[in-house]
């Protein structure tokens, strides 16, 4: 059996490659598909608190709207955070949380760990770029922890309020690529609409084999 070392992102650590703008432990940052308002990230390092804003119609079917912090990622990963969006916003559905992807087209596989403004959290995907996107709820409303894991062909979704045990579920049978996109999103679901969300305490483990 191969033995695996998990390895800490920070901000501080040099990266191999540095994109245009690094933001926290986050290489770039982008609008993904014909969003009507530019959105932003901001990290405040005394707080380790990332603040997102960004439009988009929504992520569903074969056309995603969203805005994205990310950074290149091999293989196997853990991520967590604590995600919460914030005001009153114009949208139930819009929706925070971790995405990955296999580009930054619109269209493009991708799974995500989303919590949305009423509560529903759900682990959605698309297994190929340009089919539409699957789901599966979670029984966890207004979850505090969201923790997204890739080992090999599955993907481990486990949620949490805290001081509560997780819910966690295996989702099989992914046939896609060991470099991808990992990061945080926010999606207003009105393309009118810019939504704002708070995400802290966010960690990325990847394995060193």
């Amino acid at each position: 059996m191969k033995s695996c070392t998990l390895v800490l992102f920070l901000g501080w650590l040099p990266l191999a490659s540095v994109a245009q703008k690094p933001v926290g432990i986050f290489e770039n940052q982008a609008d993904i598909g014909k969003v009507l308002h530019p959105g932003t990230t901001a990290y405040d390092k005394a707080t380790q608190t990332y603040l997102l804003s960004g439009s988009g119609e929504n992520i569903w079917f074969k056309k995603d709207e969203l805005h994205f912090v990310y950074r290149k990622t091999v293989g196997d990963f853990i991520a967590t955070t604590q995600a919460a969006l914030l005001g009153k916003g114009t949208d139930a559905h819009r929706k925070t949380g971790w995405m990955y992807r296999s580009s930054l087209d619109t269209s493009a596989a991708m799974v995500s760990l989303t919590v949305h403004a009423d509560g529903l959290t759900a682990f959605q995907y698309r297994k190929k770029a340009g089919t539409n996107i699957e789901e599966i709820k979670t029984p966890i409303i207004h979850p505090d922890i969201l923790q997204l894991e890739r080992r090999g062909r599955s993907f481990f979704v486990s949620v949490a309020k805290i001081g509560n045990p997780f819910w966690t579920v295996e989702i099989p049978d992914f046939d896609l690529p060991q470099e991808m996109l990992l990061g945080l999103f926010v999606c207003a679901h009105n393309k009118n609409q810019v939504e704002e969300a708070k995400l802290t305490q966010t960690r990325i483990f990847t394995a060193v084999k």
